[in-house]
């Protein structure tokens, strides 16, 4: 499979362009959901390692996966996947940074979620940093190794790095799974139709398409001539923001301008705009916060620029999609929210959406990365805001740290804990559970700690794990434990 790309120098598209057409097994009569690759209902845990050595290659970056339990993440069942792994396209070199972004959707709704994972300076042929999307099957017994890759066509330019950032949702509206990237220049996506039928090698024909970055104020469909692309990030969520099914939700941003977009498919092939406002780019989560049946979308803000210690912006969502006068932030200062803002703060690092204590709303786990605990800068922590008739608010938060009751490891200098979050039920309980990673911890080894969700949210804590490298095998590695982790 390639990625296939509009030229650059012709006249530019946005997001009213194609989506190419994969063609994997037909219609299974139930979705998984995400990252429940072996179909048992339990979310399992997909952390990325870009960092990380394979073999004596640095950097080129692996993907441990973890399956989930009814007690749990069953550490003695899981599988580390790189570029090395039988079955997948090429092999591991160094600072490929395989697993710097992984997504998981049902692609080929025969019930077992599917694992994409971004590999963004793979080379292609003579050009440097163009980038690559590999996609694991899941089967009964989990994750397959008979993967397919997305590699660049001749038309994308050297230093794209493709898989940046990646998005998956299991059924659009029309019923069809995709998965979108982002890099540098632009964004891309690739469909999965029902019907087709995988080749006898089990992988999929199709291509990926770019889309080049919308300018500042355009619309999708909006022609230019000559188009010279702007530096370009995205991060992706998909929710029901209008009430009327699945939209694809992107905060992107050039050199001069950003925005949060709300995206329906109009085919297999385009995107309509729905709505979008100017809004500080940062990572997504988006859940129905309020109970209104509106997905609303938070962005997390973690720079000082914007506040002092960092923020999360909330936007709710309308028939019409983003409803920018309903907008309202949340910080360290706000009220009920445990301890006070300060510089560094990093409030926003990361966003997660679940239901941890079970009562239909959706709470938000915060990371801030950078707060001081005790006398240990930078050491890190999570909070933990609860879903309400009115949104999101500071009443009841709770904050994580490895210093808290019943939190194994010790919170140290420059651990980043909250660096990545992530709420997924792992025991099928249907408390939404914590993942935090940590990933300089332990001497850059990284760590992740899971706190278990009940009817009183994280705290008092019970049951809390705390997973190192050595939990999983890849001691030794520089696995950056926790540096990304899927949701």
């Amino acid at each position: 499979m390639r990625i296939r790309v509009l030229s650059l120098s012709v006249a530019a598209c946005t997001a009213a362009c194609g989506m190419a057409v994969l063609t994997p097994t037909a219609f299974a009569a139930g979705l998984a959901k995400p990252f429940d690759f072996n179909g048992d209902g339990y979310a399992d845990l997909a952390i990325g390692s870009p960092y990380g050595k394979v073999g004596t290659k640095k950097a080129a970056g692996f993907v441990t996966v973890t399956y989930g339990s009814k007690s749990g993440l069953n550490t003695g069942k899981r599988q580390v996947l790189s570029q090395d792994t039988k079955g997948v396209t090429g092999t591991a070199e160094a600072n490929d940074h395989f697993g710097h972004a992984v997504a998981s959707a049902d692609f080929d709704h025969d019930g077992y979620a599917d694992l994409a994972v971004g590999a963004p300076d793979e080379d292609s042929g003579a050009k440097k940093n163009v980038g690559a999307v590999t996609v694991f099957w899941g089967g009964r017994s989990g994750l397959g190794t008979n993967a397919v890759t997305a590699l660049p066509d001749p038309t994308v330019p050297a230093g794209m790095r493709a898989g940046l950032e990646l998005g998956a949702s299991g059924a659009n509206r029309l019923g069809h799974a995709y998965f979108v990237w982002s890099g540098v220049y632009g964004w891309g996506s690739a469909t999965f139709t029902p019907g087709g039928a995988r080749a006898a090698s089990g992988r999929p024909a199709g291509d990926l398409t770019l889309h080049t970055a919308p300018r500042p104020g355009e619309k999708p469909g909006t022609a230019r001539a000559a188009a010279v692309p702007l530096l370009f990030k995205a991060r992706f969520a998909f929710g029901n923001v209008t009430g009327k099914g699945e939209s694809l939700i992107m905060s992107s941003s050039t050199e001069d301008d950003a925005q949060i977009s709300v995206l329906d498919p109009v085919n297999d092939h385009s995107f309509k705009l729905v709505s979008s406002m100017y809004a500080a780019p940062g990572p997504l989560a988006v859940g129905d916060f309020d109970g209104d049946r509106h997905a609303d979308i938070a962005i997390g803000q973690q720079n000082d620029y914007y506040r002092t210690g960092g923020q999360v912006t909330v936007f709710k969502g309308s028939a019409a999609g983003i409803a920018p006068a309903a907008k309202y932030t949340i910080n360290a200062d706000t009220a009920g929210v445990p301890g006070a803002a300060a510089k560094d703060f990093r409030f926003g690092a990361d966003v997660s959406a679940g239901d941890v204590n079970k009562d239909g709303k959706a709470d938000l786990a915060v990371g801030a990365s950078g707060t001081k605990v005790g006398t240990a800068a930078s050491a890190g922590g999570v909070y933990l805001l609860f879903g309400s008739r009115g949104g999101l608010t500071g009443a009841k938060a709770q904050w994580i740290s490895q210093a808290t009751a019943g939190v194994p490891g010790t919170a140290a200098k420059g651990d980043n804990l909250g660096w990545q979050v992530s709420l997924l039920d792992h025991n099928k309980d249907g408390y939404a559970d914590l993942v935090a990673g940590a990933p300089w911890d332990n001497s850059g080894e990284g760590s992740v700690t899971l706190v278990r969700g009940r009817s009183t949210g994280f705290t008092p804590v019970s049951g809390a794990v705390w997973y190192t490298p050595k939990t999983f095998g890849i001691s030794g590695k520089n696995a950056q434990l926790g540096y990304h982790i899927g949701r």
